[in-house]
Order: structure tokens, then C-alpha cells, then sequence
């Protein structure tokens, strides 16, 4: 054996000086390829951080340069697939015949013997993958010629960001973030070697998909380095007793899919799709991270429990139906990300039924769902409730050790979806937005590309125009039936408040803050609806609306972030905002290809916006969203509500940041009885808030909304009249934003009066000149005289 084995390294050795010879007459690739050749990176998206939030990439890479590849992988790559490396020319014959020996010993061609300089010429298409023998005499050629042209360090730095390691990684810097979440200077000497042995068959290898055979191969990579003098005995004992600690990290945040897939459609259309995946490009996103994931968690939550409120809607699918049998085998797409905490929404398959409790599979481990777990579906047996097979949506409750069952409760998969977008109300930045429920489940962006009717959350443009026009709060309106001209211009066209009933003399304020439909559409009939379509342009408000009457009541379709940018723009003096999540997009270089600043203008004046907002805190303090008057801090904010209840909406703002929220379906259909914004839309938001809220610090928290210098005056009014508060009419009193120069007059016992009367008597009382404040001294006086009339 002796004997064959030096009369074979004898003849690879004549065998390579014979093939240098006829190198000349074999036509061989550029090798000058590789001088310039710049594998295709990933282009990289960070947060406002500077967080790395994801990536797009054909093949997934983060190329890196010698000195940032870790000398524990180098060491690693060179004991299991090249030992003599740095000795050899770039052929190694020992190690070809070595392999030639495992290849006839086994009766097949697995083992090639090949170096990481003919490797490299292999991954970077020099040559062809194929095992011929015409190809492995140019691999040896070219090797030979590469090691001529390039140092050592130069070919394994091209080797190690090139090689794949599964899943669509390639190189080391992505690998290591790919399956330990930290970059590859970070590797431990387990980590490392486990990396270092997946190139070798990296699907059968993948230590997500086969981990036992993961775990086989890094442990022979261990031994390698202890074979070869890098790593002692109790070094290598400590290294191989480690679990594979390696799970996959995607470098697309689940919270903040639907941004990244925005950031990408814009890429791809300014770019184009070449350079975006391969041009190692780095945009910078305008992302807060946290507020990205408590916008997910919100609208996750919120969405669940809207779902239980709306009934149990059955089971996602199930497997059985779908001609899976092997239930164990099934693998669901979110397992490998599952981070085992309590609380924690996942998916689970039911193995086994009984009355009173269910055997599931989630991921590895067994899980158990008692009857007591699925109390809110009112069944008083799992048998009615679900089947071996259903794949469900459970919350992990407690975690025992394996391999004691992970013990669940039984939540509701959303047949509704939803959207929350957030704004920075001084720049227009998208600090973060939501989609969907999944985006695994709708790809489809709820947040930008869907438009749905707005409903009430219109009817601040309206009020808004209605103060630009020289209108108060404080002044009074008569909510009471009116028949309006519909689009034929025919009076047929009764505008309905929610609860089928009137309320005769009102204040806007009160008017807006209970949403009353009535005097909405009669106030824009008195500005005029074209004059609210310029203001709401003037916004940010795109889309085609008509000055219908029923445009007041939001019966036009608007997307959810031009929407909440259009109530940035009262939050910010009136200064109007255009959204934006890109800030600068850096080739690999380092040029800068695209930038994007902030677009802000004078849309509304400070006093006009200041009137909005205040009367918007209104909404929240007393309101339809008087949910969310215990949350700390100053908010203003809307709901939104159309026929049928179709659509749901609250958009609302502090000082710093507006949050809208949409809740509905896809289809345009009821999302329930009596699902209006305040009851479907209004807990997202409030869930959001409160957690924003409670990061903030005190002094930031407690910020308050600034009116302006000069314009407007805070004064004492009765809530009910609209007039300047005396003693006279009772304790009930609130501060009011009204314009400096329509300070009420005095409240009186007589106003108080008519104001207390059914709407039908109010009308007799109810004075105004169409274009003109509505509640004048001289209508008071009216008032007045009629109410003493009356008293004697």
C-alpha cells in the first residue's frame, strides 16, 4: 500500500508538470477575471440606528476583507479542507490522492481533492462545476496560474465571500449573522467550526434542517483542528460538548416586513432590480425599531382580540384535508423563529383530541391545550371546537422543560386585517408601518397601497375649514334633520347622526367630538365643499373627492398614510408633512445615489391648527374616544366609522408623532355589528400609545401642544352653550381655544335654557346669517328674549 501510494503522489506530481506543459494548447478562462471580479452583494437596509433592519440579495453576502475574518474560522476552513494551504502552489497532490484512494475504496467520486484555490476557481464560474476530467485538468491549471497572480491571504479572502453556506448565504460575514445573529469577527470557536463545515454539502448539512447531521460534521471539523495542532485536548472536549446554538436569523425583521417590501419596490423602480441585489448597495430608513415592534405587537394583539370579541372563526386549515398524514414531519414557516417566551403567539398542529384537552405539535415540542384555555369560545368540548390536523393559532402560556408538553391557550386566527401607520409630525418620517396581520399570510400593504373610506376621520377637514373661515369652536350649530341635494341634484338626502337621534343646539366642539353626522354635513354645506377640497389638498390629500354633501362624512376612499400625515399637519402648526422612509441610498463605494429630506410647508396657519387640535383633544377627553382619556400625556385624535361598518379607523397624534390605525377586510364587507372606530380601530391604537408613552421620559411624556403667540385666547366657556362661563350657568365648564377677536359673550340663565330644550322646540331659537359666526351677540339676544317670553 506503501508503494502505491508514492508511485500515485509520483505520478501527480509528473502529471501536473505534464499538464503545465500543454497548458498552452487547453483553452483556459481569463484568470484576470478574478483581478476584477466583485462578487454580487446584498443591498443592506438599516433602521435610524443604524441597526442592519434587512437585506435584498440574489445570493445573500456581506463581503468582508482579510483582517475581518476571524482567525478561528481560518483555521477552522484549513484543517477540514485544506491543511496545506499555505504550502502548497495551489494543487496539493497528497491530498488528491487521498481522495482518489476514498473515491475507489468507496466505488464512487465524493471525495474530489480539491484545494481552496481550485474551489475558488469553481465558485466564481471560472470554471465549469462539473466532474470531467477536462474540467479537473483546467481547475489545475487555473489553480496553479491564481496562486501565480494573487497572495494566500488575497484567495482565501475571495474564497471565504464567496462560498455558500446554505439558505442562500454566502460568505462568512452573512453566514454568521444568518444562523448566530452577529457578525463573523464574533464567532466562537464551535460556531465557527460548524460554518467551516457546511460547504462541503450545505443543504444535507444545514444544521436548521438536519441538525443531528450538523452536529456530526462540526465535531469532525473540531477533531481536524485538534489533528492538525490548532486547538488542545481540553479545548476541543469544551467545544464539542456545545450545542449547535445555530438558528436562523432573518435578515428581514418579521415586525418590519411591509416596510422592508416598500423600501424594496422603491429601489427596484428608481434603481433598478440588478444593482439593488447585487450592488452591495446601503439604504438608510427613517425605522424606529422599537416603535416598529410595538406597532406589530399593537396590531397582532389588537387584531386577535377583535377576532374573540367577533367569535371563533375556525381553524386556519387543515393538514390532514390537505393529504398531509404525517403530521409529525410537518414543519410551519414561523417555528425556527420562535423565541419560547410566555405570551408568545404561535402556531401549533393538533395531534390528538380528547373532551377536555388537545395534544398539538409546536416546532419540537409537544404542547397541550385544556378546555379552560378555550373558555372564550363558549364550547363545553374540544371535540365541537377543532380535529387531528387543524393548524391553530395558540398563545405559549408555560414552559417546562423538554420533554414535558409547553402548556397553551386557544387564540383566534384574524379573519379581519388591519394597519398602523407612525409619523414624526416635524419631518414626515415613517418611524414605522404595519401592513397586515402577517406578511407571510398578504403580502399585500394595507398601510400604502390599499385606499378604504376614511368615514367620520374626515370630518376634522371639514371643521378645519370651518375655523379657517372665521369660525369658533365656541360657536353653535343646529343638529337637526335637513334634506340636501344629492348627486342629481334632487333634495333627497337626510343626513343620519350614529344613534338615530338629534341634538338641537350644539357647539362644533361638541359637535366633533361626538361625531354628529348631521351637523357636519351642514357645516360643510355652509363653507362650502370645494373649499374643504382645497384645504384638504392643501394637506397632502391626493385622491379624487367630489363636494357631495356626504364627503363630510368621509364617504370617499384615502389612504392610511396620507391620512395621517394630513393630522400631522394640525399637530404641527400647520405645517403639512410628505411621508418618507428613505433617507440616503449609498452605493458600495460610498456615493450617495439617493437622498430624501424632509418636505414641510405652510398649509394651515398656527391658529387654525391649534383650533383643530384642541378640539381634537376633546375627542379623547369626552368623546368617541373617551377609551383613551386615562392614557398620560396630551392626545388629540379622531375615530372614523362608515355605513355598514366596513371600515374602522382612529388616527391620532401627540406633539411628537401621529399614529393612524385601520381595521377592516379586505373585501368590503361588515367587519361586525356595531364595529365602529371606537371599537375596533381605537384599542390598536390605545395599546400602541401606551406603550409608546411609557418609554418616554416624564418632561417628554407630559409635553403639551403650543398655542400660537398671538390669534387665539383660552377662555372659560360652558360646555354646552358655547358662551363665556358665569356662575350662573352651573360648575360644568371647560377651557375653549377660541380666535381673539370672537370672545363669547356671557352665558346666561336664558341661553342655558333654550340650549336644554328638545331640538325640535330649539328651532324657533336658532338664529345665523349664512357665511357669518354662528352663535353673534345678536343671536343671543334673540335667544335671550324669546326664553324670557316664554318664562312669563
Amino acid at each position: 500500500m506503501r508503494w502505491l501510494l508514492v508511485g500515485l503522489l509520483a505520478g501527480l506530481a509528473v502529471g501536473a508538470i505534464a499538464a503545465v506543459v500543454v497548458a498552452r494548447f487547453i483553452q483556459l478562462p481569463a484568470v484576470e477575471a478574478l483581478t476584477a471580479y466583485q462578487p454580487p452583494a446584498a443591498t443592506v437596509v438599516k433602521a435610524r440606528d443604524g441597526s442592519v433592519i434587512g437585506s435584498f440579495a440574489a445570493e445573500r453576502r456581506l463581503p468582508v476583507t482579510f483582517e475581518q475574518i476571524p482567525k478561528v474560522f481560518r483555521d477552522a476552513v484549513l484543517a477540514v479542507e485544506d491543511a496545506n494551504f499555505y504550502k502548497h502552489p495551489g494543487v496539493d497532490p497528497s491530498g488528491m490522492a487521498r481522495a482518489f484512494l476514498r473515491n475507489v475504496l468507496s466505488l464512487s467520486k465524493a471525495q474530489g481533492g480539491s484545494t481552496i484555490t481550485q474551489q475558488l476557481a469553481r465558485n466564481v464560474g471560472i470554471v465549469s462545476r462539473e466532474k470531467r476530467l477536462m474540467r479537473k485538468l483546467k481547475e489545475i491549471l487555473l489553480a496553479i496560474e491564481i496562486e501565480q497572480r494573487f497572495s494566500k491571504d488575497q484567495i482565501f479572502t475571495l474564497y471565504a465571500n464567496q462560498v455558500n453556506f446554505g439558505h442562500g448565504v454566502y460568505g462568512v460575514e452573512a453566514a454568521a449573522r444568518f444562523y448566530f445573529g452577529k457578525p463573523a469577527s464574533a464567532l466562537t470557536l464551535p460556531e465557527a467550526a460548524l460554518l467551516a463545515g457546511l460547504p462541503q454539502r450545505p443543504t444535507d448539512l444545514s444544521p436548521i434542517d438536519h441538525p443531528e447531521r450538523a452536529l456530526r460534521r462540526r465535531n469532525h471539523v473540531l477533531k481536524r483542528m485538534l489533528e492538525e495542532g490548532m486547538i488542545d485536548r481540553t479545548t476541543y472536549e469544551k467545544a464539542i460538548a456545545e450545542p449547535l446554538g445555530a438558528s436562523p436569523h432573518l435578515d428581514r425583521e418579521t415586525s418590519a416586513a411591509y416596510f422592508l417590501e416598500e423600501v424594496r419596490r422603491s429601489l427596484e423602480e428608481k434603481l433598478g432590480s440588478e444593482l439593488l441585489l447585487e450592488g452591495g448597495l446601503t439604504a438608510e430608513t427613517t425605522l424606529d425599531p422599537t416603535l416598529q415592534r410595538l406597532a406589530e405587537e399593537a396590531l397582532r394583539e389588537g387584531l386577535v382580540e377583535l377576532q374573540k370579541r367577533l367569535g371563533w372563526p375556525g381553524a386556519l386549515r387543515n393538514l390532514i384535508d390537505e393529504g398531509i398524514k404525517d403530521l409529525k414531519a410537518f414543519r410551519h414557516p414561523s417555528w425556527p423563529f420562535l423565541k419560547w417566551q410566555p405570551g408568545e403567539l404561535t402556531y401549533a398542529v393538533v395531534q390528538e383530541v380528547k373532551a377536555q384537552e388537545a395534544k398539538l405539535i409546536i416546532g419540537s415540542r409537544e404542547g397541550r391545550l385544556p378546555l379552560a384555555e378555550a373558555q372564550w369560545t363558549k364550547r363545553t368540548s374540544l371535540y365541537s371546537l377543532i380535529k387531528p390536523g387543524d393548524v391553530l393559532l395558540v398563545r405559549l402560556k408555560t414552559l417546562p422543560p423538554a420533554p414535558a408538553p409547553v402548556e397553551v391557550s386557544l387564540e383566534a386566527e384574524p379573519k379581519v386585517e388591519g394597519a398602523i401607520v407612525v409619523l414624526d409630525n416635524r419631518t414626515g418620517a415613517i418611524l414605522a408601518l404595519v401592513g397586515g396581520f402577517d406578511f407571510n399570510r398578504s403580502q399585500f400593504d394595507r398601510a400604502m397601497q390599499a385606499k378604504r373610506q376614511v368615514g367620520s376621520a374626515f370630518k376634522p377637514f371639514v371643521y378645519a375649514t370651518a375655523f379657517e373661515a372665521g369660525y369658533s369652536p365656541a360657536d353653535t350649530i343646529l343638529d337637526a334633520p335637513v334634506l340636501l341635494p344629492d348627486e342629481h341634484g334632487l333634495p333627497t338626502y337626510c343626513p343620519l347622526n350614529y344613534y338615530r337621534k338629534y341634538f338641537g343646539i350644539v357647539t362644533l366642539r361638541y359637535a366633533l367630538e361626538h361625531s354628529l353626522n348631521a351637523s357636519a354635513v351642514k357645516l360643510q354645506q355652509m363653507v362650502g365643499g370645494e373649499r374643504v377640497i382645497e384645504l384638504a389638498r392643501r394637506l397632502g390629500i391626493r385622491e379624487e373627492l367630489h363636494p357631495y354633501p356626504s364627503m363630510a362624512l368621509g364617504s370617499f376612499e384615502l389612504p392610511v398614510v396620507s391620512t395621517a400625515a394630513a393630522y400631522a399637519a394640525f399637530a404641527n402648526g400647520g405645517m403639512a408633512v410628505e411621508p418618507f422612509f428613505l433617507t440616503k441610498v449609498r452605493d458600495a463605494q460610498g456615493q450617495v445615489l439617493v437622498e430624501n429630506r424632509p418636505r414641510v410647508r405652510q398649509a394651515l396657519s398656527e391658529q387654525v391648527a391649534f383650533l383643530v387640535t384642541h378640539t381634537l383633544e376633546g375627542v379623547i377627553q369626552r368623546g368617541t374616544a373617551a377609551k383613551a382619556a386615562s392614557l398620560p400625556g396630551h392626545l388629540a385624535g379622531k375615530t372614523g366609522t362608515t355605513d355598514a361598518y366596513t371600515d374602522a379607523w382612529f388616527i391620532g397624534y401627540s406633539p411628537r408623532i401621529t399614529c393612524a390605525v385601520w381595521v377592516g377586510r379586505d373585501k368590503k364587507e361588515p367587519i361586525g355589528r356595531r364595529m365602529t372606530g371606537a371599537e375596533a380601530a381605537l384599542p390598536t391604537w390605545i395599546r400602541f400609545m401606551q406603550a409608546y408613552l411609557e418609554r418616554l421620559p416624564a418632561g417628554v411624556r407630559d409635553e403639551e401642544f403650543q398655542p400660537p403667540s398671538s390669534g387665539v385666547t383660552l377662555i372659560a366657556v360652558d360646555p354646552r352653550t358655547g358662551l363665556r362661563a358665569t356662575p350662573e350657568c352651573g360648575e360644568n365648564v371647560i377651557l375653549e381655544a377660541v380666535p381673539e377677536s370672537k370672545v363669547p359673550v356671557a352665558c346666561s340663565p336664558q341661553a342655558h335654557a333654550v340650549a336644554e330644550l328638545p331640538w325640535e322646540r330649539q328651532m324657533g331659537y336658532y338664529t345665523f346669517k349664512p357665511g357669518e359666526p354662528i352663535t353673534t351677540p345678536e343671536a343671543v339676544a334673540v335667544a335671550n328674549a324669546k326664553a324670557a317670553e316664554k318664562d312669563n
